[in-house]
């Protein structure tokens, strides 16, 4: 079947699987998985190999996207006031899952080597669907700050981890002696040329951003720039995710106006790519796998060793540090999502093993059903023990733009209940004398029953005051003008600032919803005034 209807119709049942979770309050990343699984090589197969490879392009761009963003949330002031936490934090939950995950599966598999391979897999957190979940649920707070900061770093660990344990393991394997060179240089070497390439790009793009107007071409062009970061990274077998994190950390903190308003669009236009990219990890997940009685016992082990690991070393990493109560308390629950990383460094391990003989191929098979199996597993519970986690927090909708504070309110939040209502039959000399006893600026006109007749403007009261001699005679109804527009109660406010934006006024009375009688008025600059406040209440809300 052709790719790009395979391509179109994953993306538009990935978004009614995602709403349909999203019903059930679950992440919506949870139902494009489930989808992937669906049509995916365990069921109705419309997702083969080929179809998946031929994916690859986007998914790696999908990767270069999401770590980007997370690298962007990495800001020297974030470090300043909370790198010591988050460096403890990260180092205790990756090798209490290392150390946790080594002992049982040596346990109960006799073979070191295999337990060290996969603690140090286990290490590793999935940034995507963690990631996923906390902007679904607009997350703010010290919470959130740490775990994307940890997932970030994850990364670096894992491969360090990684690069010791396969080159040692290797060695038992082949009864071979072990390089220091190979097991920690290596690794290192790779995390300092995945920040060389992003870190560059992103003073690269820099410079040139400030001589482009158009925020459209702004838009393209780092787009552009990070597809070819993906391309050069695969190209030298870096690891794509540190190098485009490392690319969005260095743009966050010498651009950091641009490449806030920046990534945030792209975030939000790559949102298509998202749901691709769950849709086709649960394509490639195996269901027989879990018929394999003698995995099964590895699979458990793994299971519930790495995410007792994250969890208990999180809380000793968040206790040692005195941070926040909430980041000591849920960070370990948020961090039980596997994904590529894990599966790559799988991969890799595996082909390294095939060159031990059947032994090592038979290892690399186990690995890479363990790692899969569990993969599946965490990416349809993980992503619910994020939720809980930022709700415990109090951290949900915290990250809030000004457009999300307007599509949240109605007229009747921003309406002002005090108003200066001047009866049609008041004579002129009476209006005056409002005027001067009122401190407002805007005034409606109302008849006996307090139904709105129009308003009065300061310019036709000017014009008015030049006929004193009329003051017994002329009316209030004789210097007012009809109201162009009015606004109902239970209005969005979104309509009552295109109403202002449109027609440029000041202010535009509120009547009930069935009679014409007045409520309030509405004024643009106090509008205004109650967004900004809300917003900034809603952003900067601290948590206990």
């Amino acid at each position: 079947m052709n790719v790009l209807f395979l391509i179109g119709i994953a993306i538009f049942l990935g978004i009614i699987s995602g709403k349909v979770f999203q019903r059930f309050k679950i992440p919506q990343v949870v139902g494009y998985i489930i989808l992937g699984v669906l049509i995916g090589k365990s069921f109705f197969h419309l997702f083969d190999s080929h179809v998946v490879r031929s994916l690859e392009p986007l998914v790696n761009l999908t990767l270069g996207i999401i770590g980007c963003v997370i690298g962007a949330e990495l800001k020297g002031s974030v470090f300043k006031k909370f790198g010591r936490s988050i460096y403890t934090i990260l180092l205790a939950e990756g090798l209490f899952a290392f150390f946790a995950v080594t002992v049982a599966v040596t346990l109960i598999t006799k073979k070191l080597y295999l337990g060290l391979i996969l603690g140090a897999i286990a290490s590793a957190t999935d940034p995507a669907s963690t990631v996923s979940v906390l902007w679904e649920y607009k997350a703010r707070g010290p919470l959130t700050r740490t775990l994307t900061s940890v997932i970030a770093l994850d990364d670096g660990l894992a491969l360090i981890l990684y690069g010791l344990v396969s080159v040692f393991s290797k060695s038992m394997m082949m009864d071979q002696s072990f390089s220091l060179w190979e097991g920690l240089v290596t690794p290192l070497f790779e995390i300092v040329q995945c920040l060389i390439l992003g870190g560059l790009s992103a003073v690269f793009v820099a410079k040139l951003c400030k001589h482009i107007k158009e925020e459209s071409m702004v838009i393209a062009f780092i787009l552009g720039v990070i597809a070819a970061g993906v391309g050069l990274s695969l190209y030298f077998q870096l690891d794509l995710i540190l190098s485009s994190m490392a690319f969005g950390a260095t743009m966050a903190n010498i651009v950091p106006k641009i490449s806030e308003k920046v990534f945030q669009t792209i975030k939000e236009m790559a949102t298509s790519l998202y749901i691709l990219f769950f849709v086709s990890i649960g394509a490639q997940l195996d269901m027989k796998t879990f018929l394999n009685v003698s995995l099964l016992g590895v699979i458990v082990a793994y299971l519930v060793m790495r995410s007792g690991g994250k969890i208990l070393g999180a809380m000793l990493g968040g206790w040692l540090t005195r941070a926040p109560k909430a980041v000591t308390k849920y960070t370990g629950l948020c961090l039980f999502t596997q994904g590529g990383v894990a599966m790559g460094l799988a991969l890799s391990i595996t082909h390294n093993l095939g060159m031990a003989g059947p032994d090592g191929a038979a290892v690399g098979l186990l690995i890479i059903n363990v790692v899969a199996s569990t993969t599946f597993v965490v990416q349809l519970f993980g992503p619910p023990f994020v939720k809980y986690g930022i709700t415990k927090a109090n951290e949900v909708n915290k990250n809030v733009t000004r457009e999300d504070v307007i599509d949240g309110l109605k007229v009747t939040d921003v309406m002002n209940r005090h108003f200066v209502a001047i009866p049609e039959q008041a004579y002129l000399k009476d209006v005056i004398q409002t005027v001067k006893n009122e401190d407002v600026l805007n005034y409606l006109l109302t008849d006996r029953d307090g139904n709105l007749k129009g308003v009065i403007t300061l310019s036709a009261l000017k014009d008015a005051l030049f006929e004193s001699e009329l003051e017994d005679i002329v009316l209030a109804q004789d210097i007012a003008s009809p109201a162009p527009f009015v606004l109902r109660p239970n209005q969005p406010l979104r309509a009552a600032l295109e109403i202002f934006h449109n027609r440029h006024l000041e202010f535009v009375p509120v009547v009930d919803e069935k009679s014409n009688r007045i409520l309030g008025i509405v004024e643009y600059s106090n509008l205004n005034d109650i967004v900004d406040k809300t917003l900034l209440e809603r952003q900067y809300e601290e948590v206990e």
